[in-house]
């Protein structure tokens, strides 16, 4: 019988046990509160306010019943509330399950349906795709959308609440983070689940691939729901205490 060890990554002659992603997050927005996370549209957020637009959003999930282990469904382009939605969901043990923003009303239904999602977030102009299907959806409760009448999942009105504090949830480095779709190019897209640790040893393996460090910029093309975008352009730049610049369209004048 093999006996459960932790995993140990050696990278550069140095040590990294199994960690999870809130641990992550919470570790840098500690070292770093005022360095600056984000750059949108010519707003900086840093990362003491991305943290507490997390709680506050994570203390709103947990009053709609959203749970450890329950999978919740982003459809979101690159915009701060993405980053919110994803690190609340973490942060409370529920599953992130990233759908492309393209996604149709048929590919939503069986999406949503083959993941169980509790809820979907997106936001106001593809809600109606969600409204077409929602009563085959039985188990998808609860609709959030970017603009809802709370701003709670915003970064404005997440700082307008006095729900910082968030009450920690176990969470283990071997347990499930995020759901991503495959393409389908040969049957029904099928769901494959990465885990805390997945997630977080890529994000230090590409830290220690470019040599990233706090001072480093990074540029945020590549959409967020797509797994690689997301390691790269949020994952690492949280484990260096990095600034990301987002952009939600890719334009070439905007580049």
């Amino acid at each position: 019988m093999i006996e459960k060890v932790v995993c140990l990554v050696v990278v550069d002659g140095g040590s990294y046990m199994k960690q999870n992603l809130r641990e992550m997050l919470e570790c840098t927005c500690s070292k770093y509160p005022d360095r600056t996370f984000l750059i949108y549209k010519g707003r900086n957020i840093s990362y003491a306010e991305l943290n507490r637009a997390v709680n506050a959003f994570g203390n709103r999930l947990k009053m709609l019943g959203i749970t450890k282990g329950d999978h919740v469904a982003i459809m979101l382009p690159n915009i701060p509330e993405f980053i919110v939605s994803y690190f609340a969901l973490l942060k409370i043990g529920a599953v992130a399950v990233t759908i492309h923003t393209l996604s149709t009303s048929h590919e939503l239904l069986y999406l949503l349906d083959n993941c169980d999602a509790k809820a979907l977030i997106t936001i106001p102009s593809s809600t109606k795709r969600f409204e077409e299907i929602r009563e085959k959806l039985p188990k998808c409760e609860h609709l959030i959308t970017t603009d809802d009448s709370h701003e709670t999942l915003s970064i404005d009105g997440s700082m307008e609440m006095n729900t910082f504090e968030l009450d920690m949830t176990d969470i283990s480095a071997d347990d499930p983070a995020v759901m991503i779709y495959t393409a389908g190019l040969t049957g029904k897209p099928l769901g494959a689940v990465l885990t805390h640790s997945n997630l977080s040893t890529q994000s230090l393996l590409l830290e220690d691939i470019c040599n990233g460090t706090m001072d480093d910029r990074g540029l945020c093309l590549i959409p967020l729901f797509h797994s690689f975008g997301a390691t790269v352009n949020m994952l690492m730049i949280i484990r260096s205490g990095a600034s990301v610049v987002m952009i939600d369209q890719f334009n070439l004048e905007t580049i």
